[in-house]
């Protein structure tokens, strides 16, 4: 559980900024790599793959913060959000 609590946020309102900001980059370097980068060595699939690890972290950024935020006593395992 303390593993699972390393990725939240003190507060509620910078968990939904970060995990936006997650959901953002990824969908867009999903795109990127899906449409506008060619095939070079590559490329395209490294911006993908970087896109969905970013996309699929944003839940859980998400849920830590929510988490962090419900349960009392939880916040003591926790370092700044930085």
């Amino acid at each position: 559980m303390r593993k699972l609590l390393m990725f939240g946020c003190h507060q509620m309102r910078e968990g939904i900024g970060f995990s936006f900001a997650f959901f953002a980059a990824g969908a867009i370097m999903m795109l990127a790599g899906l449409k506008l980068i060619p095939s070079v060595a590559n490329i395209n699939h490294i911006f993908t793959v970087i896109g969905m690890l970013l996309f699929f972290f944003a839940p859980l950024i998400l849920i830590s913060t929510f988490l962090l935020t419900v349960i009392p006593g939880l916040r003591k395992y926790t370092d700044d959000c930085d």
